[in-house]
């Protein structure tokens, strides 16, 4: 009885040891799955495009925080004259800003709608049409860019 008893410990530590290497394993596993998809994501166009976004708006906010200072010489005319020209430039950079973004928030939404694959599509045809679609991507964020630019 004492060695049945002894077997059956023997079969339950086995037991014990290969579910505790399953769990960790799948912890592990489930780690690294986060990660990569975690820096998939931060590398995503997306993410770069409102990193650059941001930079953008800060340099800017910084660049009309100096020139609303007043210069050392300048009387109070010319100032309040700057002040109003440069309120004015500024402005105008929020709205194209703004309209910008938003363009681009559309153009980002159409390209990843167009970028899935369909139903009824093969692999090769998928990847002839993401190229496609890449190429018309560049070419709408690039005449936004334009458009944008060239309003008054």
């Amino acid at each position: 009885m004492n060695k049945e008893f002894r077997n059956k410990q023997k079969g339950c530590s086995v037991m014990k040891n290969a579910v505790k290497k399953v769990i960790i394993y799948s912890l592990l596993f489930g780690i690294a799955q986060f990660g990569l998809s975690a820096s998939i994501v931060e590398a995503s166009p997306r993410s770069d495009w409102q990193q650059q976004q941001n930079d953008q708006q800060s340099q800017e906010n910084d660049r009309h925080n100096r020139e609303m200072q007043r210069h050392g010489n300048e009387n109070d005319r010319d100032w309040h004259n700057r002040q109003v020209q440069e309120d004015q430039q500024h402005e105008r950079y929020i709205r194209q800003d703004n309209e910008r973004h938003s363009r681009n928030e559309i153009e980002m939404q159409r390209h990843e709608k167009e970028l899935e694959r369909r139903d009824h599509e093969s692999r090769q045809d998928w990847n002839e049409r993401q190229l496609q679609e890449n190429r018309k991507h560049e070419e709408m964020v690039h005449q936004i860019e334009a458009d944008v630019i060239r309003r008054p």
